[in-house]
Order: C-alpha cells, then sequence, then structure tokens
C-alpha cells in the first residue's frame, strides 16, 4: 500500500561481471588440479589410504572448481527479462552441488577405510609422503585464503564456499600427516586407515555446511545480522520524517543485495520530496550491506495515531502532540503490513481475497 520509490543498483567495488571473480576461478580450477595431482602421485608411491582420502577431496576440488567457473559466467550476465534479478542464484546451486560432491567423497574414502582394515594396509615410503603432503597443504593453504579474499572482496558465494572448502582441505592434509606420523613413530599400519575414517567424518560436516548455507540463500532465508545492520544504519540516519519502518526484507542474488521496506511518512509530502527520501534511503541501506544492489521504499502515508511518534515539528496536518519516538529496531521493522487507518495487521498478500 502507499507509494513507492525504487532506486536501482548504484556503482560499487562489487560487480558480478567483475573479471577478477573469473581469474579467481581460473586459478582455483588450474592450482587444484595440480595439487591433486600431486596428492594421488604420494598416494600411490605410499599405499596410504589416508593420503588416498586426501587425493580424493581434491578430486571434489577440482570438479567444484569447473562448476564455479560456470555459475561465474553465467552470474555475470546481465538482468533480463526473463532474470529481472539476475543470474546471481547459480553461485548458490554451485556451493551446493560442492557440498554434494564431499559427501560422495566421504564415502569412497571410508568404502577404501574399510577394505584396507579388513584386509590390512602395506605401507611404504612414509617419510617421503609426510614431506610432499607438507608442501602441498603449504600450497592449498595458499590458494584456499586467495579464494576467500577474492570472493569477499568481490561479493561472491561461490568463491567464499570453494575458498573454505580448499582450507578445509588444508586441515585435512594436516590431519593426515599427523596420522602419518604416528604409523611412522610406532610402525603400527592400521592408524592409516583409521585417520581416512576421521578425515572422511570431517569431511562430510563440512560437506552439510555448505549444502545447509547454498539452501537457506537458494531460499531467501533471512540474514538477522545484516537486517541488524540496516536497521541500525537507518535509526543512526533517521530523519524526523522518517516516522516508521516495518515490513523489511532483504535477500541475495550473487553479489547483488535486494532489499524492500514500508516508510511511513508525512501524508502531504509531494513526489519530489518522497525521491528526495528513497534516494537517501538507499545510500544508508546500500552502505549497510556493503554491496551493489537495488532498494525499494514503499511510502506509506501518516495516520493521525502516529502523531505522538513523529519527531516533525511545524507539521500542518498534526492530531496530537509529539510524545516520544520508538526507535526502530530489528522487530519493530520486520513486522508486516498494516492497514493504515488503525495499524491492524495484514494477512500475507497470497491470504488476501
Amino acid at each position: 500500500m502507499g507509494a513507492a520509490a525504487a532506486s536501482r543498483e548504484v556503482p560499487s567495488p562489487i560487480r558480478p561481471g567483475d573479471p577478477a571473480r573469473l581469474r579467481a576461478g581460473w586459478v582455483s580450477l588450474l592450482a587444484g588440479s595440480a595439487i591433486c595431482a600431486g596428492k594421488f602421485s604420494v598416494a600411490s608411491v605410499t599405499g596410504s589410504t589416508a593420503l588416498l582420502s586426501d587425493a580424493l577431496e581434491s578430486i571434489v576440488n577440482v570438479a567444484a572448481a569447473s562448476l564455479l567457473l560456470y555459475a561465474l559466467h553465467v552470474a555475470a550476465r546481465p538482468a533480463d527479462r526473463d532474470h529481472p534479478y539476475g543470474h546471481g542464484k547459480i553461485e548458490f546451486f554451485s556451493a551446493g552441488v560442492e557440498g554434494a560432491l564431499i559427501a560422495v567423497a566421504a564415502l569412497a574414502i571410508l568404502y577404501h577405510a574399510g577394505l584396507d582394515l579388513a584386509r590390512g594396509p602395506h605401507l611404504r615410503r612414509i617419510d617421503l609422503g609426510i614431506a610432499v603432503s607438507a608442501g602441498l597443504a603449504a600450497a592449498n593453504a595458499a590458494l584456499g585464503a586467495f579464494l576467500v579474499r577474492s570472493g569477499r572482496r568481490h561479493g561472491s558465494a561461490a568463491l567464499v564456499a570453494d575458498g573454505r572448502h580448499v582450507l578445509t582441505d588444508v586441515v585435512t592434509t594436516v590431519g593426515v600427516i599427523f596420522g602419518l606420523g604416528l604409523v611412522w613413530l610406532t610402525d603400527e599400519p592400521r592408524l592409516d586407515p583409521l585417520v581416512a575414517i576421521a578425515v572422511a567424518l570431517s569431511i562430510l560436516h563440512t560437506g552439510w555446511q555448505l549444502v545447509r548455507g547454498a539452501v537457506g540463500g537458494l531460499m531467501d532465508e533471512a540474514d538477522s545480522s545484516l537486517l541488524a545492520r540496516i536497521c541500525e544504519a537507518l535509526e543512526r540516519e533517521r530523519e524526523d520524517a522518517w516516522i516508521d519502518v516495518h515490513s523489511l526484507r532483504t535477500f541475495r542474488s550473487g553479489a547483488v543485495q535486494h532489499t524492500d521496506l514500508h516508510l511511513a511518512v508525512p501524508r502531504y509530502f509531494d513526489a519530489d520530496s518522497l525521491h528526495d527520501i528513497g534516494d537517501r534511503v538507499r545510500r544508508v541501506v546500500l552502505g549497510a550491506t556493503e554491496r551493489a544492489g537495488d532498494v525499494i521504499a514503499h511510502f506509506d502515508p501518516c495516520r493521525p495515531r502516529q502523531c505522538p511518534g513523529c519527531a516533525l515539528r511545524d507539521c500542518p496536518v498534526r492530531a496530537a502532540p509529539f510524545a516520544k519516538r520508538e526507535p526502530l529496531t530489528l522487530e519493530r521493522a520486520l513486522r508486516g503490513d498494516e492497514k493504515l487507518e488503525d495499524g491492524a495487521p495484514l494477512p500475507p498478500v497470497e491470504a488476501r481475497p
């Protein structure tokens, strides 16, 4: 209800089509492929199931990096008639598939570890395996840190997810090295498949976290911390004419943040005044999200019931003196649409006649 002003995407250092996002994707694919090849080589030389488990997880890294590149290319496409909010959602899909691939790798690791426990492992050149794995772990750590940093800088959920997976792979490799060290010191080869089982359970947890985050993004799950930052920014920059805020919502599509809200303003304001307010609200909201995006402000005309909470001076239609202005808390901002006259909650749109 009420008028609405839409503020479309504004220049920002975070752009869905930023070539740096694609360059980071290529770095992930090429570096990941080289590291994966190294891990399989050392697993073959040593006969270690734990090292094989580490290599199998790296296959997932390579497959996920390939999917990541595709997702980044699609996400870079501008909004069109069929996709008015852009193509950025595919990045959540990419992260979800990566989580599923991790789970498949974990099951394969458990299978190989079970076979080794049953028939007894045959290890060799453990010292070489430890040395080479340490070098590969260092390379992976540098790659993972680069991907997470690039993803945050350029607003890519897929890059961040890929980087976190790579960093988890580093932790996995460190655990494998520790296990091989115990095998070397104790001369107990059955520790090797036991380490592999521990690795599998760890990466299963990582896969679940990636899938859970991707599903939340695809379902436009509310980001309470982001909504709280928006509320704090609106309260901090609040002007006298910003009487009340409700129906605040925001969702992310790739690098772009979409936000809309209802703002009660004096009912006698003209279109020029509302346009200026819309621009100021846009700057405040985008400053809080720290991403490119659009902001839609639906303007609700004030009613006499709101006069005691309106701080606007010299109001020509004031029906009651100003008493106290309620702060724009998250709870108030998230309440749904209301009837203008009495503020009674309106049913969801799909339930209205």
